[in-house]
């Protein structure tokens, strides 16, 4: 479409100019062409600063070892700028015996941000924000919001299914939206009653007929005894007050327990990530007690999902969904359809709990998400991470990649497109990749171009590398440029896409 207005205003700027005007006139016509087309295919790349960050962070809140103060500290040893702790929002499970399975139940409930206090857990970020310009805090949580149950405990196959499908909710500052997440056993609350309201009346019913013959004479009057005792525990078994719409004792329930979190969250204008969609550590189930936890890895559930922000592309296990054609793709290849609203991100996950030298899996750095900015702050950044201005990197054993630039223009034409935004193009695509690596010295790299979920084009080299892909092709309609590269022993970086408009 760029392309056909663009040469029907060239036409009537010919034919107006040959009828009116010179022909230093007509140059002048053509110039203006030129210029609506710039203005309307977007604005020329303006610089950003490259904020190198930690994604899902654990602190002493719930299953870390360190406080705010201490995680500060490691992140700016270890150059990073920004910090995003997820700790758990709840954890929680509860079994209950039918038919009461609300009062003849068991609850075990570890360290927790609810259970400290979600008011307290913020304000203790906004104080080290405010004491300290190091190392911004975005606030976050880690959730699970469902999982369910199959076997017994008196079989011995007492099995909870899907307790660490989660999520990431970043950016939410208000304290009740935390206490008023979907999710199962969080206590009390009005959001469901409508859900449960039917079988309440009925029980109620049943309460006021046992009152009822409660005081009729005879035997009618034990009968009543009965029913009201059998009926007011029914009603406090099956009180309408739940906080979630879903039963961990009615088997799987699909995708919509974690959408109703995801609509939850996007209406207080958060942001929500698919955490570790690959993960294998529960994958076979693993014996705590008299209960297995069963986690199969869920990562067609980002095709499953609509209106998240993204995902974790990077984490401390293989990653497959980010391969060309996977489950990205055909998220990435729904938008250009159209089938979807929005695009979906990729970030780095640390799932940090301690470092190395103390025993944990990871260290502060070794998964970094980098932030394209204009300043820093706290909207800048979830400026970033919402409009997938945001690249995953996983730090080398000696120095971490960077991606100095990644931006899509027009052959013959000024207008650049970052990641994250969409360029109209009116003549063959040129991508400009540039690569490096923090120690600057030469590694080894191969750097993949895939283009709408296919390679192509792959390109070995050596950082630093600065170069510029032609596409000739002659494809029409939306498509999409994403880059990984692969550093050998010094890492990888994910980038996130670029789209791309294009019509003969």
């Amino acid at each position: 479409m760029m392309l056909r207005n663009y040469r029907i205003f060239e036409a009537f700027s010919y034919r107006f100019s040959k009828s009116f005007f010179s022909h230093k006139a007509k140059i002048w016509v053509l110039l203006l062409a030129v210029a609506v087309h710039l203005q309307t295919s977007g604005a020329v790349a303006e610089e950003f600063i490259q904020l190198p960050g930690v994604i899902h962070v654990h602190s002493s809140f719930s299953s870390g070892d360190h406080t705010f103060k201490e995680l500060v500290d490691m992140a700016q040893e270890k150059s990073l700028e920004v910090l995003i702790p997820t700790d758990h929002d709840m954890v929680a499970m509860e079994y209950g015996i039918f038919p009461l399975r609300n009062i003849l139940k068991k609850r075990v409930e570890m360290k927790s941000v609810l259970q400290a206090g979600a008011q307290k857990y913020l304000e203790e970020i906004e104080a080290i924000n405010k004491e300290q310009n190091r190392v911004l805090i975005v606030p976050g949580v880690q959730t699970s919001p469902f999982y369910y149950w199959t076997g017994s405990p008196f079989q011995g196959d007492l099995t909870a299914h899907d307790y660490q499908k989660e999520l990431l909710l970043i950016g939410m500052t208000n304290p009740a939206d935390y206490l008023n997440l979907p999710l199962l056993h969080r206590g009390f609350s009005k959001t469901y009653v409508k859900n449960y309201l039917t079988r309440f009346l009925i029980l109620l019913f049943a309460l006021l007929s046992g009152l009822y013959l409660a005081f009729q004479k005879g035997t009618y009057r034990y009968f009543g005894f009965a029913i009201c005792a059998a009926s007011l525990i029914l009603l406090v078994n099956h009180h309408p007050f739940q906080s979630s719409r879903f039963d961990p004792n009615y088997g799987n329930q699909g995708i919509q327990p974690y959408q109703d979190l995801i609509d939850y969250v996007g209406a207080r204008k958060g942001l929500v990530f698919w955490s570790h969609p690959e993960a294998l550590a529960a994958a076979g189930g693993v014996k705590m007690g008299l209960v297995t936890l069963q986690t199969e890895p869920y990562p067609d559930a980002l095709v499953q999902s609509k209106n998240y922000t993204g995902f974790a592309g990077l984490y401390g296990e293989l990653t497959k969904v980010n391969e060309p054609g996977r489950q990205w793709d055909q998220v990435l290849l729904e938008y250009c359809e159209e089938k979807r609203p929005q695009p979906v991100w990729a970030i780095a996950e640390a799932d940090f709990h301690k470092p190395k030298n103390e025993g944990g899996a990871v260290d502060i750095d070794s998964y970094q998400t980098v932030f394209l900015v204009r300043s820093k702050g706290t909207q800048a950044v979830l400026d970033a991470l919402s409009s997938g201005k945001i690249y995953a990197v996983r730090k080398g054993t000696n120095a971490r990649l960077i991606l100095n630039r990644f931006q899509v223009g027009s052959k013959g034409y000024k207008v650049l497109a970052n990641m994250g935004e969409k360029l109209n193009s009116v003549s063959q695509p040129e991508i400009h990749i540039g690569v490096s690596a923090s120690d600057h010295g030469e590694h080894p790299v191969k750097l993949t171009l895939v283009r709408r979920g296919k390679v192509f084009k792959e390109i070995e080299a050596k950082t630093p590398v600065e170069i510029t892909i032609q596409d000739e092709e002659g494809w029409e309609g939306i498509s999409y440029y994403r880059l990984e590269v692969d550093g050998k022993t010094e890492g990888e970086i994910l980038s996130n896409p670029i789209f791309v408009s294009r019509e003969q």
